[in-house]
């Protein structure tokens, strides 16, 4: 299928910093009309402007606050109104190293990683007016050291925290996510991708609230990926033509390959959705 970005409306949640913003700027560039979400209004309007200045295209930016329902629901209005989205690109992501909770009672890590993008996804393939042509999950290896409940037999882990475990679990999560949502998907022209954009200098552990994990995060930074880089998969994902077969894949260097034996357990793809289709109360047909 052919298929150009010229001119189609691009949503990526927290487009104002790290890999979203790479993202949104090369897909400005390339001509895209880029929507940016942010939890703060004042960097989301200064990202806008730079991306603005570099791509002398509009660049819209727009309120999410990923761990309450009400924002995303209220998002979701604002942008069926705006008109058509073509592609969503859930890049957002967060990290932290002690139990939090969510407005509505959700370990903070799996809300804001999988039930904030599940009902953000939700409500808008649920609408004719928003229905995205691709949705880009974006995923991590890190999936693979998920160690307790990698079935989602329940959706939340219970017991000790720990920090890297509720992450990994979160990422194993958006790789079951885009398999089960690409079955939904299947007779619709809809497809929907995970990617894994590889260990990226961000500020997604200094952002969190462990001073320790923020410094060393900090001092391996210079090994990393840039975010220019870890955006490529995305981009590629957001552009090329052809990929419609590959709904449902994972990728990383824009390359499609295998996730973990709990990233292909279709039986865990069923429960983590009907589950989430519970706990945000939608279900789209």
């Amino acid at each position: 299928m052919t298929w150009s970005i010229e001119n189609r409306t691009v949503v990526i949640t927290g487009g104002n910093s790290g890999i979203g913003l790479a993202t949104a700027t090369e897909l400005s560039r390339r001509g895209a009309n880029v929507v940016l979400t942010a939890r703060d209004p004042i960097r989301g309007r200064a990202a806008a402007d730079q991306i603005e200045a570099e791509s002398h295209r509009t660049v819209t930016p727009m309120v999410l606050d990923l761990s309450s329902f009400n924002s995303i629901r209220s998002f979701a209005d604002e942008l069926a109104a705006r008109g058509r989205t073509d592609v969503l690109i859930n890049n957002a992501g967060v990290y932290v190293s002690s139990r939090r909770i969510t407005s509505e009672g959700h370990e903070w890590t799996m809300g804001v990683n999988h039930l904030g993008p599940f009902l953000l996804t939700c409500l808008l393939v649920a609408d004719p007016a928003t229905f995205p042509r691709r949705i880009v999950n974006v995923a991590s290896e890190m999936h693979r050291n998920t160690k307790h409940d990698p079935g989602f037999n329940e959706l939340e882990s219970g017991g000790r925290y720990r920090g890297t475990q509720a992450y990994a679990r979160s990422k194993l999560a958006n790789i079951l996510f885009t398999r089960e949502l690409a079955r939904r998907l299947d007779s619709t022209d809809g497809s929907t991708f995970a990617v894994h954009p590889g260990v990226v200098a961000t500020r997604i552990a200094q952002d969190g609230d462990s001073r320790l994990g923020s410094l060393l995060w900090k001092a391996g930074s210079r090994w990393m990926r840039t975010p220019e880089e870890g955006a490529a998969t995305s981009i590629y994902l957001a552009t090329e033509s052809g990929i419609e077969q590959y709904s449902g894949g994972y990728f990383s260097d824009e390359q499609l390959v295998e996730p973990s034996a709990a990233g292909l357990d279709s039986d865990a793809a069923v429960r983590l959705w009907e589950r989430s289709a519970a706990d945000t109360g939608c279900h789209p047909h």
